[in-house]
C-alpha cells in the first residue's frame, strides 16, 4: 500500500515537472512572437565574418569580427502613443561590423565598432580596465560600445519633457551598452558602468531586492534626482534606488560613500551583503583592481554602519506595537 502511494506521488511529481516545463516553453514562445522584429538594447549580434580582426591586446583570449544589427531612432517619438508603436515604427535597423574581444578567464565580451569614430572613443584595453574595476566582471555577458545614441532617447525625452541623452543602459540579458564612450568623460564612464552593473546585480537578486523594498518602512531613502522612465517593469524605481545607493557606496568618492552609508544604514547593509558575497566569489585572477578600497569600505560598514542599522531596526520594532496599542 505504501509503495503504491509512493509510486503515485512520484508519477504526479513527474507530471507536474513536465507541465511546468511546457508552460515555460510556451511562455517563452509567446514572448518571442510578441517581440519579433522589436529593437534590442545592444543590437542583435550576428555571425563571424571571417575577416581578420585587430591585434589581440593583453588581457583577452581572442578577438574576431562579427556582423551586428543595431537600432537607431528614425524620428521624434512625439507622434507615437505607445513605446511599442515607437519601437516598431520610429526606429531603423542599421547593419554594421564589430570587433568582439573575449576577456581572458571568463566569458565576458567587449564589442567595439570596426568603423573609426569621429571622436576619441575608448579602446578595448581601456574598456577592460573599466570592467576590471567592478567587483566581478563575469556578471556582464556583453559590454557593447556604440557610436550611436540610444534608440530609446526620443521616447524618454517625450515622456519626461527633458533634453536627455543616455550614457549607458543595461538589460536582464546581462548586456551593458555605453553610448559614445569618449575618453574625455573620464571617471564618469567608470561610474556609468558601475551603475549599469548594479542593475545586473539587482536583476539577479530578487530576495535582496524584496528586503531592500521592505526597508522603506524602517528608513526613508533620499529622493532620486529624477523620476526614472519605466519600460514596462513596475520595479524600475526600486532598481534605480538600489543602483543610486550602490553607486555611492562603490564609487570613487570615499567621503560620499561614508555619508550615504550612514544616512541609510538599513538599506546599505542589505545591498552591501550582496556585494560582499559577489566579491568573495570572484576568482583571484579577476579580482577587482579596486579590491583594497572595497575591503576598507566593508570594514567601515561593519564597524560603523551595522550597529546603526541594528539600532534603527530595533527602534522600529519597539515603536510598532506601542503605536498600535495607543491607537485602539
Amino acid at each position: 500500500m505504501i509503495d503504491q502511494i509512493f509510486d503515485t506521488l512520484q508519477r504526479i511529481s513527474q507530471i507536474v515537472m513536465v507541465a511546468v516545463v511546457i508552460i515555460a516553453v510556451v511562455a517563452l514562445a509567446i514572448d518571442a512572437f510578441r517581440n519579433r522584429g522589436m529593437p534590442r538594447v545592444g543590437g542583435k549580434i550576428g555571425r563571424r565574418t571571417g575577416l581578420p580582426g585587430p591585434p589581440l591586446p593583453e588581457g583577452f583570449s581572442r578577438v574576431d569580427s562579427r556582423a551586428i544589427t543595431i537600432f537607431v531612432p528614425a524620428a521624434d517619438a512625439a507622434p507615437y502613443e505607445t513605446l511599442r508603436a515607437y519601437a516598431r515604427e520610429g526606429t531603423v535597423p542599421q547593419q554594421g561590423l564589430v570587433h568582439v574581444y573575449r576577456v581572458a578567464a571568463c566569458n565576458t565580451r567587449i564589442e567595439i565598432p570596426a568603423e573609426p569614430p569621429g571622436y576619441p572613443r575608448i579602446d578595448a584595453s581601456e574598456a577592460l580596465a573599466l570592467l576590471r574595476e567592478l567587483p566581478d566582471p563575469r556578471l556582464v555577458n556583453r559590454l557593447h560600445l556604440t557610436d550611436e545614441p540610444s534608440f530609446l532617447d526620443p521616447w524618454v525625452r517625450k515622456v519626461t519633457g527633458h533634453d536627455i541623452y543616455s550614457i549607458g543602459n543595461a538589460n536582464s540579458a546581462a548586456v551593458i551598452v555605453l553610448y559614445r564612450p569618449a575618453r574625455r568623460l573620464g571617471r564618469e564612464l567608470g561610474l556609468t558602468l558601475l551603475h549599469e552593473w548594479l542593475h545586473l546585480v539587482a536583476f539577479q537578486s530578487a530576495k535582496a531586492i524584496r528586503r531592500f523594498k521592505r526597508a522603506d518602512a524602517v528608513e526613508t531613502l533620499p529622493p532620486l534626482a529624477y523620476e526614472p522612465v519605466s519600460f514596462g517593469d513596475p520595479r524600475t524605481a526600486l532598481y534605480e534606488a538600489w543602483c543610486v545607493l550602490g553607486e555611492k557606496l562603490l564609487g570613487y568618492d570615499e567621503a560620499l560613500a561614508r555619508q550615504a552609508a550612514l544616512a541609510s544604514p538599513v538599506h546599505t547593509m542589505i545591498l552591501w551583503r550582496r556585494i560582499e558575497k559577489i566579491l568573495r566569489k570572484a576568482p583571484k585572477r579577476l579580482a577587482s583592481t579596486r579590491l583594497d578600497e572595497f575591503k576598507a569600505r566593508g570594514a567601515f560598514i561593519r564597524t560603523e554602519v551595522a550597529p546603526k542599522a541594528r539600532a534603527t531596526r530595533t527602534s522600529y520594532r519597539w515603536r510598532r506595537p506601542w503605536r498600535s496599542t495607543t491607537s485602539q
